[in-house]
């Protein structure tokens, strides 16, 4: 049997592709529909991570089932060229380095000399898929590199395929960020260039040239962008920021310019920026900050993904721009993420999300006009289950204007409703309309969920992100009431039956709601969320510098509002600080091993509640929720806990 089969309902026809009637679920189907076990929305994605090779020949993608995952490439004709086991280690991605070699992203806890705590690195195995033999990169190298990878990129040196990986090299006295040539059979590395002792970033050519690098002095915010001026570097670009360094992108649409992305004039930009003197060539505006970007095979820049309300593109070949324009018309009311391409852009894998569609994978074959199932995501959950998902606009009430994303249970009216105010983390983050996993699942047991993007989200402007600068506890917390007491008054919800959940930073925000605005929320739950806003920024101090000296100390003290790691204003704020607040339950969740926010948070918060609050920990687990197990934990212990404490019916 072919792995990549034609789909019944998209038929290739002349220059479109058509969808055939009844594929879009009808209302009436889905109030029909049988509710899904809970398992079928915490398992980790059965299909991820889809990638083309880039002659357009084979696939790779990962394949989760249960608590076994394994990484799996053949061709595109189903013919297997190598499976491996993977179950042992929290896989990141895939991807292709040549036609024959495939890398496999994983993360790993550890601590290192060059870190003061335990932090997840990235490591990389690298498996020919012709010989099915793996190789951990940088496992030795002609200098003393630790094997954590913070960048890589897939190149050629000397008429064969390389990896340029960035690592730290230990010297005497000192750690060096630099520059490795990889060998794709063996995992060697070789020293490619020699980084200063500020250096944090390279730019470098698929043949290997080193066009440019960056550097930046975290004590004192020197940022420079340097390029090769005959045998020495020269900066091309440079700004002094102690937080909001530029972005950089990699090379622009030709490989004489950089891309770059910073603010000009109080609005985020997008330039291109020239090798030879700096000047700037273009300079774009786009609003919210890119989330993909795509290039040739040179390493030039042909397209920009980016997301307001929905995801969407610009391309700046053809092949590209002409391929998303028909796929777009042919799927309407579909949400499309291009996923990987050949390097001919022959062949497309993309990803769909949307109403009746929980998420799949998809080959788009240009020369045939054709358009293939690779396989779903969640198969578990039926196309007539998925939740609809409403985008809400209101106002907070200072006059902001706002949006969140309201997910109705199936087959439910958007009347007196129980709701979830489910905020994300970060919390310069964001949600998007696509497929939440949470959200669908929560909605699938008769729940209303609401998804503010308060100030502070990223990717929706500088404005909306720099509104946030200050107000932990303050007007991001406001926002998402605001958010509650709108589809209230609209008669959407029921005000009486509303609880608060959320991850990290929506875990802060589940557990402000609690203490900060008591009588809003009638439960809440926290997972991995901060609730001592000073014992945050201590632990921070104690990996890094003491004071303004820690970068990472500087970025929360200016989201927080504090003066430093002493300011207790903060602590009228904390929630564990404001425990006696509480007038309703509340559950917290977090991993032991989690290296972004302590677990030790949750054991304060708990401590701080005594019997109002229940602490559950997860063995094992990160920040992230990497392991299906202790996902599939955090889902049952949730759902309960709301089914107890408000009943969805």
């Amino acid at each position: 049997m072919r792995l990549v089969r034609s789909l019944s309902h998209l038929i290739a026809f002349g220059t479109a592709i058509l969808i055939a009637a009844g594929s879009v679920m009808d209302p009436a189907s889905a109030r029909q529909a049988p509710v899904p076990p809970l398992e079928a929305y915490g398992v980790l994605p059965a299909l991820a991570d889809v990638s083309i090779s880039p002659d357009g020949s084979s696939l790779v993608y990962v394949r989760n089932e249960g608590d076994r995952s394994r990484v799996v490439a053949l061709t595109r004709d189903g013919v297997p060229l190598v499976s491996i086991d993977t179950s042992d280690r929290r896989v990141r991605g895939v991807a292709w380095a040549s036609p024959d070699h495939i890398v496999i992203t994983a993360a790993s806890t550890e601590k290192i000399a060059f870190f003061a705590a335990r932090e997840e690195l990235q490591v990389l195995d690298i498996v020919n898929v012709r010989t099915q033999r793996a190789a951990r990169a940088l496992n030795s190298s002609d200098r003393n590199a630790f094997n954590a990878i913070f960048g890589w990129q897939p190149g050629v040196y000397g008429g064969r395929p390389v990896l340029f990986a960035e690592a730290v090299t230990e010297k005497p006295g000192v750690y060096n960020f630099d520059l490795y040539r990889v060998d794709l059979d063996t995992g060697r590395g070789r020293l490619h260039a020699e980084g200063a002792s500020d250096t944090r970033g390279y730019i470098v050519t698929r043949e290997g040239e080193v066009a440019a690098r960056l550097a930046w002095n975290s004590e004192n915010g020197r940022w420079r962008l340097s390029a090769r001026s005959g045998g020495s570097w020269r900066d091309i670009h440079a700004v002094r920021a102690l937080l909001d360094q530029p972005s950089v992108y990699g090379f622009g649409r030709s490989l004489d310019t950089i891309l770059i992305g910073e603010d000009v004039e109080d609005r985020w930009q997008l330039s291109e920026i020239s090798l030879s003197d700096g000047s700037t060539r273009e300079r774009v505006d786009l609003g919210p900050t890119p989330n993909r970007l795509y290039r040739d095979r040179a390493g030039a820049l042909v397209g920009v993904g980016y997301m307001e309300t929905y995801q969407d593109y610009e391309f700046f070949v053809p092949a590209l721009a002409e391929a998303w324009t028909l796929l777009k018309a042919s799927l309407p009311g579909r949400q499309l993420y291009l996923s990987s391409y050949s390097e001919d852009y022959s062949v497309i894998i993309f990803y769909m999300e949307g109403s009746g569609e929980p998420g799949s994978y998809f080959l788009y074959d240009a020369a045939a006009r054709r358009v293939s199932l690779i396989g779903k995501a969640y198969p578990g959950v039926s196309p007539e289950a998925v939740a609809e998902v409403r985008v809400v606009n209101y106002t907070a009430a200072d006059g902001m204007a706002l949006f969140g994303y309201l997910t109705l249970p199936p087959g439910r009216e958007a009347r007196d409703l129980p709701l979830i105010a489910l905020p994300h983390g970060g919390p310069a983050s964001r949600d998007t309309a696509g497929f939440d996993y949470w959200a669908q699942a929560l909605a699938s047991r008769g729940y209303a969920v609401f998804q503010p993007q308060f100030r502070g989200s990223s990717g929706l402007g500088s404005d909306l992100l720099e509104a946030g600068y200050g107000e932990w506890g303050r007007k991001m917390q406001t926002d998402v009431s605001d958010g509650v007491r709108f589809l209230a008054a609209r008669g959407d919800v029921d005000p009486a039956r509303v609880c608060v959940v959320g991850a990290s930073y929506g875990g802060y925000v589940a557990l402000a709601g609690m203490t900060l605005e008591p009588n809003l929320y009638r439960c809440a739950v926290s997972v991995a969320g901060v609730s001592d806003l000073r014992a945050m920024l201590e632990e921070e101090e104690r990996r890094g510098a003491r004071g303004d000296a820690n970068p990472a100390v500087r970025y929360w003290s200016r989201f927080m509002g504090a003066s430093g790691v002493s300011d207790t204003r903060l602590d009228a704020r904390s929630p564990a600080r404001q425990a006696s607040a509480t007038t309703g339950p509340i559950l917290l969740i977090h991993g032991r091993d989690d290296t972004v926010v302590p677990f030790r948070q949750s054991q304060i918060m708990a401590e701080a509640l005594g019997p109002r609050g229940r602490l559950v920990a997860l063995d094992g687990e990160d920040h992230f929720l990497s392991r299906a197990a202790t996902r599939q934990k955090m889902l049952s212990e949730t759902v309960a806990f709301l089914e107890a404490n408000n009943p969805p019916r």
